[in-house]
């Protein structure tokens, strides 16, 4: 009986596992499907004869653009990993994501001083990690 139980587990914990990667894999597909849509705007907006007006624009394009390729890139990451996402992958994401807070971020003095010693605190935090606590978690 109990024997049956533990079967029943593994090929359940299997299934969920293959649904997880196919989801994943559906979602990645989605996401490279408006990575191709942003290109499309960033490439229209370049060619709009007014450029001047739409800087900001554009910038909020590609910041857009960004985000969705750092969706993807860990989706990916997660794939090729079996479901797992390293911390060093996932606090470098998170630097990105607020240095692209700090681009939009235009004359709030506080935003930006806070998004600043995030990025550095982000980045120390990287280091210590890889010199101290990387090698005994592997």
């Amino acid at each position: 009986m109990k024997q049956n139980y533990y079967r029943f587990i593994n090929k359940f914990a299997h299934f969920l596992r293959g649904l997880l990667v196919a989801s994943m894999a559906i979602l990645g597909l989605f996401l490279i499907i408006f990575i191709g849509r942003e290109l499309y705007v960033i490439a229209h907006e370049l060619l709009r004869t007014s450029i001047t007006k739409s800087n900001s624009e554009i910038l909020d394009e590609i910041i857009v653009f960004f985000l969705f390729f750092e969706f993807a890139s860990m989706i990916v990451s997660a794939l090729y990993h079996h479901g797992h996402t390293s911390i060093n992958f996932l606090m470098g994401l998170g630097v990105t994501a607020l240095l692209r807070g700090l681009l939009t971020a235009h004359g709030n003095l506080y935003e930006t001083i806070g998004n600043s010693v995030a990025i550095l605190l982000l980045i120390l935090a990287m280091v210590i990690f890889n010199k101290h606590f990387k090698d005994k978690l592997m």
